[in-house]
C-alpha cells in the first residue's frame, strides 16, 4: 500500500561511493524522498541529481540528529509517515514493499526492518550486539522486538521527531523504547542486508558502545522508578 502521507527520509554522512546508488534504487518506487546530509565532505546534493528533497547540515551532528532533522523537513511537507533507510547500501530499496504491505496508516504502529543474519555474514560484534540490545529494550519495555538496532523502520514523523539528548546511533534505541513506553505497537518484516569490506560505517564500536550502556542504564532505571509516565508522548503533536 503507498500512501500520499508517506516520504522515505536516508541520513547520510560522508558515503561519496554509495549513495547515489541507494537514491537511484529508491527513486525507482516513486515515493518522495528526503536526503539528509549530515556535514559530508563531498556535497551530497551534486552526487544525487534532481527530484530529491534536500536537507544539509554544515557540520555533523550525529544519526540521532539527521532523523529528528529528517522528520522536521517530513513534517513541514505534510507527511504524517516516514521509511527511514540508511546511505552505505547496506539496506536494499527492494524490501520496501514489505513496508508498503504491514503500512496502514495507523500513527500508533513502527514497523521494523529486522536484518536476515542468516543471509549474509555480520561480523560476531552485530550479532552479539544485537542480542544485548534486544535484551535490554526487552528490560527497559517489556516487549520482545527482533532487531533493535535496525535502522530500516517506518514512523510516524512526529514520534520521530520527538525531543531527545541522543544524538547519535544510540538515538534510535532510545526513540524505540520511548514509544513502547507510550502504547506503540511494533509489527516487524524481515529484510535483507550487506557486510563487505567495502562498506563504510562510522559506529564507533568504542564510543557509540559507551553511549549504548549510558542510555540503557538511564532507562532502566526511569523504567525501575516509574518516571516513564512523564515521558509519554500521549499522540500529542508537537508545535
Amino acid at each position: 500500500m503507498k500512501s500520499n502521507s508517506l516520504c522515505i527520509i536516508i541520513p547520510v554522512y560522508n558515503n561519496p561511493n554509495t549513495i547515489a546508488q541507494v537514491v537511484n534504487e529508491v527513486m525507482g518506487y516513486s515515493i518522495p524522498l528526503i536526503v539528509v546530509d549530515d556535514g559530508s565532505e563531498r556535497d551530497v546534493a551534486s552526487l544525487i541529481g534532481e527530484g530529491v528533497t534536500m536537507v544539509t547540515h554544515e557540520t555533523n551532528h550525529g544519526k540521532g540528529v539527521a532523523l529528528r532533522s529528517g522528520a522536521t523537513k517530513a513534517y513541514e511537507m505534510g507527511y504524517k509517515f516516514c521509511l527511514t533507510m540508511d546511505g552505505d547500501a547496506q539496506h536494499f530499496a527492494e524490501d520496501i514493499p514489505k513496508f508498503l504491505e504491514k503500512f496502514s496508516s495507523d500513527e500508533n504502529e513502527l514497523i521494523i526492518g529486522v536484518r536476515d543474519f542468516e543471509q549474509c555474514n555480520p561480523p560476531k560484534s552485530s550479532v552479539i550486539g544485537r542480542r544485548i540490545g534486544n535484551f535490554w529494550v526487552w528490560v527497559e519495555s517489556g516487549v520482545w522486538v527482533s532487531d533493535t538496532q535496525t535502522g530500516f523502520r517506518l514512523y510516524p514523523v512526529d514520534f520521530l521527531r520527538y525531543p531527545s539528548s541522543t544524538t547519535r546511533y544510540e538515538f534510535e534505541i532510545e526513540n524505540l523504547v520511548r514509544f513502547l513506553w507510550s502504547g506503540g505497537k511494533v509489527s516487524e518484516v524481515s529484510v535483507k542486508t550487506v557486510y563487505d569490506e567495502s562498506r563504510i560505517t562510522h559506529f564507533d564500536k568504542l564510543k557509540d558502545n559507551f553511549y549504548m550502556t549510558v542510555l540503557h542504564t538511564k532507562l532502566v532505571l526511569q523504567r525501575i522508578f516509574l518516571f516513564r509516565g512523564i515521558l509519554k508522548h500521549n499522540g500529542e503533536r508537537l508545535a
